[in-house]
């Protein structure tokens, strides 16, 4: 992870106070949930550790990031993932599966309903079929999950897109107390569009969304900001990446929004966490 800077460690409890989303002081102890943006460079790959010790898995990143991402698990003291959810086929989200179903044990496994023809997805199927890991195709709204004052959620429009992949991304949300988290793997605006046409408003409500498709201009449009209203936004994406993400047009969007702001290629792995009623982190956004 990258070193703050002097300045970023000594506005460190100031922000604290900033962040918390209802009030000013410290949270009083209590069952926290905990979300993890994990930095895998130009990839995605989400944890999420609940109250009573769930482990979520969402993605993970390209073939070069399965051991930073199982060493991350490792140092967390994780040894099964209860939840692994692969949002859609590209290889930047699916790349380090194998070395997680490998190390890890995994309970259950969650993919998109669409076909797609390439070596490493195909393995990835093979290796699920092979070892019998139970395996979920969603094709509409599920929950997985539920513990006291929490919900996890995997979202499908069941819309076809085709062979657009970004856009068959499975959306996960998930609502603990009154603040909401919402993980959008690469949906772009088709895929946003779908959700807002297919869920109410208070099911796409979140606190803290993860934005689609590493910041693109053509994710986290301003109708389905008006609809999340987020108090602070992730961005997942590789340092000098030759994509530009995240695209100034977007972040004028959040910035215009008064929005914070977390990106792994300046920050390293982000870690936010909640108690149902807040949301806070050791960590300043980088629009402080």
């Amino acid at each position: 992870m990258r070193k703050n800077s002097l300045p970023a460690l000594l506005s460190t409890t100031l922000f604290l106070c900033l962040l918390l989303i209802s009030g000013c002081s410290a949270p009083e102890p209590s069952p926290l949930l905990s979300v993890h943006m994990i930095d895998v460079a130009q990839g995605d790959s989400q944890l999420i550790i609940t109250p009573q010790q769930s482990v979520i898995l969402i993605d993970a990143g390209d073939s070069l990031q399965g051991d930073r991402i199982a060493a991350y698990l490792t140092r967390h003291d994780i040894n099964q993932i209860d939840h692994f959810i692969l949002t859609h086929p590209h290889g930047d989200h699916i790349g380090g599966v194998h070395t997680i179903l490998e190390q890890f044990h995994v309970s259950k496994v969650y993919l998109p309903p669409v076909v797609h023809i390439s070596q490493l997805y195909e393995k990835t199927l093979d290796y699920l079929s092979t070892h019998k890991i139970p395996t979920t195709i969603v094709r509409d709204a599920s929950s997985i999950l539920k513990e006291d004052h929490l919900e996890v959620n995997i979202l499908s429009s069941g819309q076809d897109f085709q062979r657009h992949l970004n856009n068959w991304s499975l959306v996960t949300h998930v609502s603990y107390g009154s603040q909401g988290f919402l993980f959008m793997g690469d949906a772009e605006i088709e895929a946003e569009e779908a959700l807002m046409s297919s869920f109410h408003s208070t099911q796409l409500k979140a606190s803290v969304l993860k934005a689609g498709h590493h910041g693109s201009s053509t994710s986290t449009s301003e109708p389905f900001l008006d609809v999340v209203m987020p108090d602070i936004v992730l961005i997942s994406c590789g340092e000098d990446n030759p994509y530009f993400h995240p695209h100034p047009e977007l972040i004028k969007r959040l910035e215009n929004r008064q929005v914070w702001i977390y990106r792994t290629d300046l920050q390293g792995s982000i870690v936010l966490h909640s108690d149902g009623s807040r949301v806070f982190s050791h960590q300043p956004p980088v629009n402080q």
